[in-house]
């Protein structure tokens, strides 16, 4: 096992991913051999006698697990800020276990902002109900006051405060969750090929994420 050419290309790699802004390119392979030499060396028996070459050993396996533990910091760490910042990054740079960190970290932050805009929309539109249920209040009031022969009751269609949902009928490309839509109403979980009528806030975000399409609908 050539210990000094494995270190020499780990430490290249560590200066690399040090020193550039992007992930670089890291497969399996490599990273399975800086781990073998480090566990070689960790695990080296030496006569206690012979100080130069134990001095030798210890100082590459302490450089070993220096510069092994620093480069997957460094890694983690990009990762972190690819997924706050929803960056694109190329997946073929990355070790498995690194995609699915990366992949998980993205969803937890899409579905964040997600309930974000959600919990927006919920309180405008609880704002502008209760705006209608004061108009009607005091309309109401207002109603009594009048004359009998003149006080049938005036009819107030609630339906033209109350914001349109604009309901958009969607096809399901894939698996996904239940869902509260803004008109309240709980919809899903959905399969794939799964068709459904859901409002159009809801719908935009679904078809944003390429988790469904728009079914157009012919006018008649």
């Amino acid at each position: 096992m050539d210990i000094k050419s494995v270190y020499e290309k780990l430490y290249q790699h560590w200066l690399k991913e040090f020193r550039q802004i992007g992930l670089t390119q890291l497969t399996k392979e490599n990273y399975n051999t800086y781990l073998e030499v480090a566990d070689y060396i960790k695990n080296f028996k030496l006569n206690q006698k012979d100080d130069i070459n134990h001095n030798i050993v210890n100082s590459y396996k302490d450089n070993f697990d220096f510069l092994i533990n620093d480069f997957s910091k460094i890694r983690e760490i990009k990762l972190i800020n690819a997924a706050l910042s929803l960056q694109e990054i190329d997946l073929n740079c990355l070790l498995e276990a690194e995609k699915l960190f990366y992949q998980n970290l993205v969803s937890a932050i899409k579905g964040f902002e997600k309930v974000k805009v959600i919990e927006v929309v919920e309180r405008a539109e609880s704002s502008k109900f209760s705006d209608t249920v004061n108009v009607i209040q005091k309309n109401a009031v207002q109603t009594e006051h009048t004359e009998a022969k003149e006080s049938s009751p005036r009819d107030i269609d609630l339906t033209t405060k109350v914001e349109d949902f604009n309901y958009t009928l969607i096809k399901f490309l894939k698996k996904a969750p239940p869902l509260v839509g803004i008109d309240l109403i709980n919809y899903g979980p959905f399969e794939k090929e799964d068709i459904a009528n859901i409002p159009y806030k809801n719908a935009k975000i679904l078809l944003t994420e390429k988790i469904a399409e728009l079914i157009e609908q012919s006018q008649s």
